[in-house]
């Protein structure tokens, strides 16, 4: 995996919604689903 150098922001519910993708995808946090989306 490659290492990313440019942060990314998010409101607080766009964060929770990303969380809840992990959750619903079986990944540990919200940088995992980060990185499939950003891969995709």
């Amino acid at each position: 995996m490659e290492r990313r150098s440019m942060p990314v922001c998010f409101t607080e519910k766009q964060y929770k919604m990303i969380e809840e993708y992990a959750k619903r995808n079986g990944m540990l946090n919200a940088s995992q689903a980060l990185e499939k989306l950003l891969s995709e």
